[in-house]
């Protein structure tokens, strides 16, 4: 739970949430369901079909061609030119292929994507009900012989913030399987998709609630024990989180006759903090739909797709607000509150959180509903709020990361190119010795700028190579830190019957000096990524990542 902060500036009070075939692209349609994806593959061909036109001959051998896309629209490169300056040393190709080896053999040694499924836990298909995973906070593991027991506990909170690890773990999974198909990262995109869904489809009060899409904090549904595919014995435990109780930033209450779980205990209010990383998992989902083959994973794509452009909708019909229900399955907006809503700031600022409405009305209604971002950085609202609290950052630069990705597969390019200048700017300035910035002094500055990097990257920001470099550091700091981890299997006889917490017990704990977790394969993303820009200096070799036979190698 983050805890609210309170400055009156101006007479404003801050209270700030914590926690192909050449076709133009100029006006992407995005397909809904594996049905649409077939239709425009029919009109692709039924063009194709037509008689050739053999253009005049020209002279100029460069014309430039359309950007490429899938058959159904979807944008396949960076669809304008886009340089930045290098500042620092080049790092050497013997350096990237060394830095490569060591992070891939991390992952290969962890088992990444399997780690992940077997200690992230929802509901089990094995119950019958529609299966889901969520990356919990404030659990407990307990290991007592074969199995382990997950136990959500009270004394550590509500985990209310659990859909920013969850999603950012989805994109990371998004990557890997676009790109090699790998089983692992496909169980995880359909699991973990699923449980945005099960956000909105376990937030329904009774068979009569008519408001499936809006968000909850989380869901608490019902224990069950099952075995993994690994031959593993699982306990799920959530009766310590069955019990009612009131905050600033969440209340929690039962809903006995939820359509899809049935008896449920939800926790209301979903805060701004974790949609900037639903947005982004949404912005590949598309690509999941169309160039995925048919199974579970794409199903799960096409339902949080339309789930989440719903929510999206609702956020922009809403006055740009996010919509809750209280105890008895009625929905409202919180008026006291600005950790639900996107423009509580503009009649003060015009610009306040302009990137976040433009994802929101990129998603919600697939253009830009009016909202000009321009570059989308530099407002007086982000530099009042890092200072506020170091986490708005956080919501703030992910949110300009999920506006310009979404300007891109909706394929408003003049946004999207303004934003990824904008981007760069961005890191300019986090990056300028003489900047004075807030959030410099915070622990976690040099990592969480080196994560934003790479996430631009992957969306076609090139980066210098002082940047990659800054990728490269956090990352050797995790191989340094997480590869002598004991517990990654805490069904190994090697580890001690006991409990285990998620800080740093069956997670390895968190330090500024190293890419957290449940962040440590982001280029797996940036590798698959269509719009990577060979204007930026290398960060990894790709081929390796995209060929798990060599990896550590």
């Amino acid at each position: 739970m983050r805890a609210v902060q309170c400055l009156t500036i101006f007479g404003l009070i801050f209270l700030m949430s914590c926690g192909s075939d050449g076709s133009d692209s100029t006006d992407v349609p995005v397909a809904d369901s594996a049905a649409d994806v077939a239709l425009d593959a029919m009109e692709v061909a039924v063009q194709d079909s037509a008689p050739e036109v053999v253009p005049e001959a020209v002279d100029d051998m460069s014309v430039d061609l359309p950007p490429r896309t899938t058959p159904g629209g979807l944008p396949m490169e960076l669809p304008f030119a886009l340089e930045r300056a290098d500042e620092g040393e080049p790092l050497t190709p013997e350096e990237i292929t060394a830095f490569t080896r060591r992070i891939t053999g991390l992952w290969l040694q962890v088992d990444y994507f399997t780690w992940v499924y077997e200690t992230s836990h929802g509901v089990d298909d094995s119950t019958g009900y529609p299966d889901y995973l969520i990356w919990w906070h404030d659990v407990d593991a307990v290991k007592a012989g074969d199995t382990v027991t997950f136990m959500n506990q009270p004394a550590y909170g509500g985990s209310h913030n659990n859909a920013e690890p969850t999603n950012l773990v989805l994109v990371q999974a998004l990557g890997s399987y676009l790109a090699i198909g790998d089983e692992s990262a496909g169980e995880i995109v359909e699991q973990f998709a699923n449980s945005n869904t099960a956000l909105m489809k376990g937030f329904v009060f009774d068979d009569n609630d008519p408001l499936d899409m809006l968000l909850a904090r989380n869901i608490v549904t019902f224990n069950h024990e099952f075995t993994l595919p690994s031959g593993k014995k699982k306990v799920v435990e959530y009766d310590k989180w069955y019990s009612a109780y009131e905050g600033w930033n969440a209340d929690r209450f039962n809903y006995p006759n939820n359509p899809t779980w049935g008896d449920v205990w939800v926790t209301n209010m979903r805060s701004k903090d974790d949609v900037p990383y639903i947005y982004r998992a949404a912005a590949w989902l598309p690509y999941v739909i169309e160039l995925s083959p048919e199974g579970e994973a794409k199903e799960a794509a096409v339902e949080m797709l339309d789930f989440t452009r719903r929510f999206a909708k609702d956020v922009v019909d809403s006055g740009w607000n996010i919509r809750t229900k209280d105890a008895a399955g009625n929905a409202y907006i919180v008026e006291d509150q600005d950790l639900l809503s996107l423009n509580d700031y503009v009649e003060v600022m015009e610009d306040a959180e302009c990137p976040a409405r433009l994802a929101t009305a990129y998603l919600g209604y697939g253009d830009n509903q009016g909202v000009d971002c321009g570059k989308g950085y530099g407002s007086l609202y982000e530099e009042l709020a890092g200072s506020i609290n170091y986490f708005n950052y956080q919501i703030i630069d992910h949110f300009h990361v999920a506006a310009a990705h979404l300007a891109l597969t909706y394929g408003d390019v003049t946004a999207a190119e303004q934003l990824m200048i904008g981007l760069g700017e961005r890191m300019d300035l986090y990056l300028a010795p003489d900047s004075k910035l807030a959030g410099k002094s915070d622990v976690n500055w040099g990592r969480d700028i080196s994560l934003i990097a790479l996430k631009s990257a992957a969306l076609g920001l090139p980066l210098t190579s002082k940047e990659v470099r800054l990728i490269h550091k956090y990352h050797d700091g995790a191989v340094d830190r997480y590869t002598d981890f004991p517990n990654w299997d805490l069904w190994d006889p090697s580890v001690p019957d006991g409990a285990y917490s998620f800080r740093d017990g069956f997670h390895p704990k968190s330090e500024g000096d190293a890419v957290r977790c449940e962040e440590m394969a982001f280029l797996m993303e940036y590798c698959w990524s269509p719009f990577r820009n060979p204007a930026g200096r290398q960060i990894v070799d790709c081929d390796i990542v995209n060929d798990p036979m060599q990896w550590g190698q």
